[in-house]
């Protein structure tokens, strides 16, 4: 069996026609998901991207990796999915991106990541690798290869901005303008162009061979904000669905949404062009990926390929005024997750689309496992080959759980300690419930069976206080259970 991992960077879970989004254009997804299984309520465990991936590949909660934000440093780092599989035998690749940061201690005296922390780096395990995160060396060079473009557009800069009118963008976003590169010249097509090397290159020469294990990861729909043709004119700003939001969202008593409420956006036609660029994005990339699957197919290899589709975080596309990621709303924790298992196990269930709880920690011991390998014991995720071939053992998810490390940002409150902006989230069909270290910061409950949409905060009121001390209990039961233990393995009952 072959693997292919694909993570879309900021996708929400609704950008999906499959999954009721009438404006959406998505058909090389919707048959992804019409061969396995789509879910839709997948979340992830934190963000932004760099904790968030770390989690995936450790198959690991934030509060057991530790990894707060971009470009904190990973202990433990061979404890990934990527150098298990190499230890039994496979020679995975990357092909983007992880946001990896090294722990400084593993570097030799002199080496400049010691001191200058990046998360530019391939985790241990991954043996072919191609860095390219929003463009890369590699890119520029293949764009100045008789493509016809000038110099000066062939770096990080000039490449990303849009061509707005010497005059100026007017009343619009500067993303409401095209790209300044063709769809066949984008960086998009450039990485899948490269995964289509990679797969053909690795054909099976014999059926005992080892299937190939790809880690592809897109920067789009991510920022910058920005679409070639067809996409950018492909969606109407006018068309686009409404934001879940609700005016008193604009002056909120809480603290910490009052904080929040200093990135609103207000302005309608902005709004309309923010979300038609990004539902642009989003259609670039489902193009891309019906390159890539029309490639697999053509090599013979699309029966004996797992795929899973996901992404790192969603993005607020202005629900309750925020645009970007993170917070605990379910539009920057909830994403997209569509699996397809070719074992015939695997037949019951294909073309469904499943409510389940499922968490981003899931894929890695899903993988190890359709691959016929031991699952780590530090894996804290659950395989969901269970659940795709339909064992009636498989007991799903009541509840999920995420956090969000907000130190440092705008939004961190009057409290000066760093250690206490920090947010544990527990939700199930009924109730969605957040707790902060910040005293300062009352907890924040939505009764999702009246509020679906979250916008009501019902904390403290009176007919709610069973709940909140319910909820608060399992948080605290399930932060006693995963929160870093990595010397756990060595322990020993007592002796008498």
């Amino acid at each position: 069996m072959n693997v292919l991992l694909i993570l879309a960077d900021q996708f929400r879970s609704d950008c999906l026609h499959h999954v009721g989004n009438e404006v959406i254009k998505t058909p090389n997804l919707d048959r992804l998901a019409s061969e396995g299984v789509s879910f839709t309520h997948c979340f992830n465990q934190t963000a932004p991207c760099g904790p968030s991936r770390m989690c995936i590949y450790t198959s690991r909660y934030l509060c057991s990796t530790r990894v707060v934000h971009n470009g904190t440093p990973l202990m433990d780092a061979e404890d990934n999915l990527a150098f298990f599989l190499k230890e039994a035998g496979y020679a995975p690749g990357l092909i983007g991106y992880n946001s990896y940061t090294i722990d400084p201690a593993r570097l030799p005296e002199g080496d400049i990541r010691r001191n200058s922390l990046d998360y530019h780096n391939s985790l241990p395990g991954f043996e072919w690798v191609l860095n390219h995160e929003k463009d890369s060396e590699e890119y520029f060079q293949w764009l100045g290869d008789g493509k016809g473009y000038p110099q000066e557009l062939l770096n990080h800069e000039a490449i990303h901005e849009p061509a707005v009118p010497e005059e100026g963008p007017g009343e619009h976003l500067p993303q409401h303008f095209p790209a300044r590169y063709r769809k066949e010249h984008s960086e998009c097509r450039y990485v899948t162009e490269r995964a289509i090397d990679y797969v053909r290159e690795r054909k099976p020469a014999a059926p005992a061979d080892k299937g190939w294990v790809l880690s592809l990861n897109y920067n789009k729909p991510h920022p910058p904000n920005i679409c070639c043709e067809p996409y950018c004119d492909m969606y109407d700003p006018a068309d686009m669905p409404p934001a879940a939001r609700s005016e008193e969202e604009l002056t909120p008593t809480h603290p910490y949404l009052r904080d929040l409420a200093h990135q609103a956006l207000t302005n309608e036609l902005h709004l309309g062009e923010y979300r038609a660029c990004y539902y642009g994005m989003i259609t670039e990339v489902d193009d891309n990926l019906g390159l890539l699957f029309a490639a697999i197919e053509e090599s013979g290899q699309w029966d004996d390929t797992l795929i899973i589709f996901s992404s790192d975080h969603g993005e607020h596309l202005g629900d309750h005024y925020i645009m970007s990621k993170g917070q605990f709303h379910d539009g920057g924790m909830r994403i997209p997750y569509i699996i397809k298992d070719p074992s015939p196990e695997a037949d019951a269930t294909r073309g469904q689309i499943m409510s389940h709880f499922i968490e981003s920690i899931d894929s890695a011991p899903t993988l190890m496992e359709a691959l016929g390998e031991p699952i780590p014991e530090r894996f804290q995720g659950r395989s969901l080959l269970g659940l795709l071939r339909d064992d009636r053992d498989y007991k799903p998810l009541e509840e999920i759980h995420y956090e969000f490390d907000y130190r440092g940002r705008r939004w961190a409150g009057e409290n000066p300690d760093p250690d206490v902006h920090v947010l544990w989230v527990v939700r199930d069909r009924v109730f969605k419930y957040v707790y902060f270290a910040d005293e300062e910061m009352p907890p924040i409950l939505f009764d999702l069976r009246s509020d679906p949409d979250e916008l009501t905060n019902v904390a403290g009121r009176p007919e709610y206080a069973a709940a909140e001390l319910r909820y608060s209990h399992k948080l605290l039961r399930w932060r006693m259970k995963n929160e870093d233990q990595r010397m756990e393995r060595w322990a020993q009952p007592l002796r008498d």
